[in-house]
């Protein structure tokens, strides 16, 4: 599969044949009228794909015939009953229901006593639900959609717990703006309450959340405290990636991200550092409505050993070393230079230089050929890091907190990794995270794109879960990168970051993309791997590699991106 990243340097007649054979002939007329300043309304797009993705009017007959036999019975939680009735609840194909108003007073104690049903339905003001919403939570609730079922306590054999779906907005008969969700992502739930106003929990998850003596808000706040002391307690989450659920908005706010709109979600997210004794200081992010938690560690500062392979480029890597030093406030580093056949006698003047004005900057000498992974591998040896953090000399650190931020990601329980948000030197993006599958194997997320831009809100905002982050930036554990065994030197040049990535994640870690840690990244926005075809052979051959030893992930799909998404491009528009 090839992807918009391979239209790099092509000229139009190259791109034209390209999008024909990959996107057909609508899309590529709609391209060549956006090119020529003819507007295509995005909204028409959607609705188009709404049409083409509804449940027909015989589904919804079959799912009426078949619901009988279903064994949950539903509540309807709401603030205004009146209102819940009338946002298509009374439409549902699942019969078994029944509403249950809640006031300021409304305990979830208390509404367990007084409702009896097995499945809770979170249902906030302003919403509206497709008739075939309860019937697919149904679904979900028996254990159907595997592939989007996360397994927060692997050990455990609960069914599962809470399902949530896609949404979008709507005005009338008009629906926009749709948010495709990834799977359970804690870390993206401490930015924003993004399971939305309206989600399914099972009757045991909230009896176990009661009994744990959590005081939980209920009124007020589009269940986001309810939604972040769930997950906390749930064992397994699922996704459902069907948008069921529509934002009532005004004509004006059609375009709005509707969650940038919520008050007193930092309250809610203080609340869980609390309930888990997390020591932090929740701040607002310059984009309203979105939040990021700054953990404070407890005891010393881990030892960071940066290690950074380089190749002559001494005035590439001074940049590097320079804004490290003056603009890092995490100081307890050491750096590790793997010098790797540079030619230049001025390079090993620099190296004596950096080592006698800094006792923390150390030079190794690698002297075979050139292979990524294994002159990293080989740096690791000299390291005395508990973390260590694999850079490009090519970088330029932005902010003062970059650093510290790398260490507060990857130190949250269950962390093995985390990469930073990396920038050309034009200010577009260069790196948000890594998307599996994306072009046929990966490639990164938001490459090229401007940042802050409303279309790809939140995911630009967010620190998350990825799969994989970029080796130009890449801090992990010491115990990770031993428990994954290192980088893969089998891939030289290509993919070698993604290949560690996953493996660590097979070891039982998560990975994380932190967008407060700023790094510029001087890389060329063209390739340079395959300008000989000695070099396109062996990207070749090391894609090849890296797609079968990965089939499995590739072919289920990134859990951190929907399958409703494009893997031609990194924009997260609409597979359309």
């Amino acid at each position: 599969m090839l992807s918009d990243f391979d239209l790099e340097g092509k000229n139009k007649l190259q791109k034209a044949v390209y999008y024909l054979k990959y996107y057909g002939v609508s899309y590529t007329f709609k391209k060549v009228l956006r090119k020529c300043g003819v507007p295509i309304r995005e909204e028409s797009e959607y609705m188009t794909w709404c049409r083409r993705n509804r449940a027909s009017n015989a589904d919804l007959k079959a799912q009426r015939a078949d619901s009988g036999s279903k064994k949950f019975s539903f509540v309807i939680v709401s603030q205004n009953e009146r209102e819940a009735e009338g946002a298509g609840w009374n439409k549902q194909t699942c019969r078994r229901i029944s509403f249950a108003e809640i006031t300021e007073q409304t305990t979830l104690t208390g509404l367990l006593k007084r409702q009896k049903e097995d499945v809770f339905v979170f249902s906030g003001e302003k919403i509206r639900v497709l008739p075939e919403y309860l019937y697919e939570i149904t679904a979900a609730l028996s254990g159907q959609g595997e592939q989007h079922i996360s397994a927060i306590r692997p050990s455990n054999k609960r069914p599962v717990d809470l399902v949530y779906t896609d949404e979008d907005n709507s005005t009338g008969k008009k629906r926009i703006r749709p948010f495709f969700k990834p799977d359970a992502s804690l870390q993206f739930l401490l930015n924003f309450p993004y399971l939305g106003r309206c989600f399914a929990v099972r009757r045991s998850l909230l009896e176990q959340l009661a009994e744990s003596g959590e005081e939980i808000m209920l009124f007020g706040n589009d269940w986001y405290d309810l939604s972040l002391q769930a997950v906390r307690f749930a064992e397994h989450i699922c996704h459902l990636p069907k948008v069921l659920f529509s934002n009532l908005v005004e004509e004006a706010d059609k375009n709005t991200f509707v969650h940038s709109k919520q008050e007193g979600n930092a309250a809610c997210i203080e609340h869980y550092l609390q309930s888990e004794k997390i020591a932090g200081t929740v701040r607002k992010s310059d984009v309203p409505g979105f939040f990021h938690v700054e953990t404070e560690g407890s005891g010393p500062e881990p030892l960071v050993s940066i290690i950074i392979p380089n190749k002559d480029h001494i005035e590439d890597l001074k940049l590097c070393l320079d804004s490290l030093r003056e603009k890092s406030d995490y100081h307890n580093y050491e750096v590790i230079i793997a010098e790797n056949n540079s030619e230049q006698p001025e390079t090993f003047s620099y190296y004596e230089q950096l080592q006698k004005e800094d006792g923390r900057i150390h030079v190794v000498v690698w002297e075979g050929g050139f292979n990524y992974s294994a002159i990293n591998n080989f740096a690791v040896k000299s390291a005395k890091g508990e973390l260590f953090l694999f850079l490009n000399n090519d970088t330029e650190f932005m902010e003062e907190r970059t650093l510290r931020e790398l260490v507060n990601s990857v130190l949250k329980p269950g962390v093995g990794a985390c990469g930073a948000m990396l920038y050309y030197g034009d200010d577009t993006i260069q790196h948000a995270g890594v998307i599996i599958g994306m072009g046929g194997f990966a490639a990164h997320a938001l490459w090229s794109l401007t940042d802050r831009d409303e279309k790809y809100f939140p995911f630009s905002l967010c620190e998350r879960e990825v799969s994989a982050v970029t080796g130009a930036c890449l801090m992990v554990r010491r115990a990770a990168y031993e428990k994954a065994g290192g980088m893969g030197e089998e891939f030289v040049v290509a993919l070698n970051d993604v290949d560690f990535c996953l493996k660590i994640r097979e070891a039982g870690y998560q990975i994380l993309f932190n967008p407060y840690a700023k790094l510029y990244h001087y890389e060329s926005k063209s390739r340079g791997y395959e300008d000989t075809a000695e070099k396109q052979a062996r990207f070749a051959k090391e894609i090849g590699l890296f797609q079968e030893r990965w089939k499995r992930e590739i072919e289920e799909g990134d859990p951190y991106y929907n399958p409703n998404l494009t893997l031609h491009r990194a924009d997260y528009s609409m597979d359309i």
